[in-house]
């Protein structure tokens, strides 16, 4: 514990240098089309914090890495498994020579963290330093841990299961766990490479030495835990209640809407539009839905007009009046 504290406290003291020593050319929010005049104008970064919705998303960091702790110990070290990004690559060092993981989460992450200063708010910094910190306490206490699951699919599948959902109520707090993603971000911003390609890039490398060292079976498993932790934690952020935007144009369209408005209370708007071919002026009635309102708009629709254009799209948020706000 008291490495860890000392760590925290020349990890906070580097990456205080680290900003005041870089200028201000490495402020977060400094855009490409600033001018070179308008950055050396731009005063360094403050760390600000607010009580209330930091502190909850501290807590929130704390949680999940307690709870990504506890899965990685006792469902993925038992077979072998392997994570992804630094925590995989942690693992992969712990199964190579025997040394403890937690160590090499925090040696590893400290210099990503560090080239990330120059590229994201300090307030990020801050909750992935925390995170990066907090993992590595997890994976310290819960090691040796095992759940006893001897079926290796089953275990990846509850492994992978809870570090995706517990992941993404890091990200619904803005926040990030660090690691291999502050690299991808960095790439993709630089190269115009996808974040999704970089991640792919790097875990296909852990992958390969994993092969290499405890055989394909176990990389193999590896890969569909990634599969399965990436799954749940798309789930688990969309959330099982998504909004649908609808698009409907019908000839009947002053019979429709009256009744998404009255039986479903859903806000309607009409667009005015033009019929590309015949030229003639229609309504289009759009309106959002939850997923679960989605099978009564289609009935209304069917039964009034069969022959009605019927658009859906997912919708990856809504905020407003009956689904949710800016706070």
């Amino acid at each position: 514990m008291q490495t860890l504290l000392y760590t925290f406290q020349t990890a906070c003291f580097i990456i205080e240098l680290r900003w005041n020593t870089m200028g201000v050319s490495g402020h977060p929010c400094m855009t490409p089309q600033k001018t070179m005049k308008q950055t050396l104008q731009t005063e360094p970064p403050k760390l600000k914090l607010d009580l209330k919705e930091d502190g909850l998303t501290f807590l929130t960091i704390a949680l999940v890495c307690l709870i990504q702790g506890v899965a990685i110990s006792g469902f993925y070290v038992p077979h072998s498994f392997l994570g992804g990004g630094v925590t995989g690559i942690s693992m992969l060092i712990n199964y190579i020579t025997g040394l403890p993981t937690w160590p090499f989460i925090i040696l590893l992450n400290i210099p990503i963290l560090l080239i990330g200063c120059k590229y994201l708010r300090i307030k990020s910094v801050l909750f992935s330093l925390v995170a990066t910190l907090l993992l590595s306490l997890a994976m310290g206490l819960t090691s040796g841990l095992n759940f006893g699951v001897t079926d290796p699919l089953v275990s990846a599948a509850a492994g992978a299961s809870i570090v995706g959902i517990s992941g993404s109520l890091v990200v619904r707090r803005d926040a990030t766990m660090g690691g291999t993603d502050i690299i991808a971000a960095i790439i993709s911003r630089n190269y115009s490479i996808p974040m999704g390609t970089v991640n792919i890039f790097f875990n296909l490398v852990i992958m390969s030495v994993l092969a290499f060292v405890k055989g394909l079976e176990t990389a193999l498993v590896s890969m569909i835990c990634m599969f399965i932790c990436n799954v749940a934690f798309n789930a688990a952020l969309k959330g099982m209640n998504r909004v649908m935007t609808l698009f409907i144009i019908s000839e009947k369209w002053d019979e429709i809407a009256p009744l998404v408005l009255n039986q479903l209370h859903r806000g309607i708007t009409y667009i005015h539009a033009e019929g590309a071919y015949t030229g003639a002026p229609r309504k289009l009635v759009y309106c959002i839905v939850r997923s679960t309102e989605l099978a009564r708009v289609r009935r209304m629709v069917k039964e009034h007009d069969p022959h009605a254009m019927f658009s859906i799209i997912e919708t990856q948020e809504v905020v407003g009046r009956g689904f949710g706000s800016f706070n």
